[in-house]
């Protein structure tokens, strides 16, 4: 497989893109900081939980380094992990979003939320200005759905794929890689053409409801192996998913799938392979070329000027794909 160099041009997406206004209307890329307010995310679980002055002094920190757009989360996603009742979620993260409005007042905040109970209260008290749902409007609560919140508040909305649900996505994954593959046994028979589909059909359910701006995410990581992860984030993969006319978010910042890729170097670098927090500058190199093969948008955990690409992500000579 070619690994062009992240300096190339992004890829045009093909004919205008629809419904991106808003997301038209950031710098390209935009950069969206993680900020989870969680005792158990799978890279800063418990950082900034229990909410405190650790919450606003990282998302300046986020800012001031180039972040664009603040994303509040307040239920892992992990694998394995299991969902919380919306007004668990929602007293985690009001405090948050307060604190943040007070502190930030220029910034704008993403919510990373599945329920549409937690979102729409967070709308109604002005403390949200983007919609990013990782299970893209499939979860129904009060009669309602997320595309049915972000249509009557106005708000711009990522829709992810996920095959599964966090607390089993990647079951199925993890015993395939396990064993020989056939096409018969994957989960997929085409992750990029399957994933693409999902989100087309997604992004128009969305639209089909009144929501006017619309991104996607292909969730590298949520019920994907190695090989899919790769596939997604190809060339060709990128190219797939940008001519689907809705801007392109990438989030792949301290996956399980780089201390994967890692393993597979003749000499691996064991803090990568082990510690998630030492996978900022191999994400960062990920997310450049990324960039360069036409995503918009970045959500990470850090920010463009607080670390350098990694030099050797890209390293052949050393057996790196």
């Amino acid at each position: 497989m070619a690994h062009p160099s992240p300096a190339e041009a992004p890829l045009e997406p093909a004919g205008s893109l629809l419904a991106a206004s808003f997301f038209e209307s950031l710098p390209w890329p935009a950069w969206f900081g993680i900020l989870n307010v969680t005792p158990d995310s799978f890279s800063d679980g418990g950082f900034y939980f229990p909410q405190g002055s650790a919450s606003v002094s990282r998302a300046q920190a986020l800012v001031a380094a180039g972040a664009h757009v603040i994303d509040v989360g307040g239920v892992s996603t992990r694998p394995g992990s299991k969902d919380i009742p919306h007004a668990q979620e929602w007293a985690r993260v009001r405090p948050v979003l307060e604190a943040l409005r007070a502190a930030l007042p220029g910034v704008l905040l993403s919510l990373d939320t599945s329920s549409p109970s937690t979102l729409a209260r967070a709308a109604e008290a002005g403390l949200v200005d983007v919609a990013n749902d990782v299970w893209a409007g499939r979860k129904r609560e009060d009669g309602r759905t997320t595309f049915e919140v972000c249509a009557e508040h106005a708000l711009p909305l990522i829709v992810m794929h996920m095959r599964g649900e966090p607390s089993t996505m990647q079951l199925g994954a993890q015993s395939l890689a396990s064993e020989p593959q056939t096409a018969s046994e994957s989960w997929y028979t085409d992750c990029v053409a399957e994933v693409c589909a999902f989100l087309s059909e997604r992004a128009a359910a969305a639209r089909s409801q009144g929501v006017q701006s619309i991104a996607i995410d292909p969730g590298i990581g949520f019920g994907k192996q190695l090989s899919d992860n790769l596939a997604l984030l190809s060339r060709d993969g990128m190219e797939a998913l940008v001519a689907l006319g809705y801007p392109v978010l990438i989030g792949l910042s301290r996956k399980r799938f780089l201390a994967e890729l890692e393993a597979t170097r003749p000499s691996p670098r064991v803090q990568i392979a082990a510690e998630a927090t030492a996978r900022d500058a191999v994400s960062k190199a990920w997310e450049a070329r990324s960039v360069a093969f036409g995503a918009r948008i970045v959500r990470s955990h850090r920010a463009p000027g607080e670390v350098a690409p990694d030099p050797e992500a890209f390293d052949t000579e050393k057996g790196h794909l």
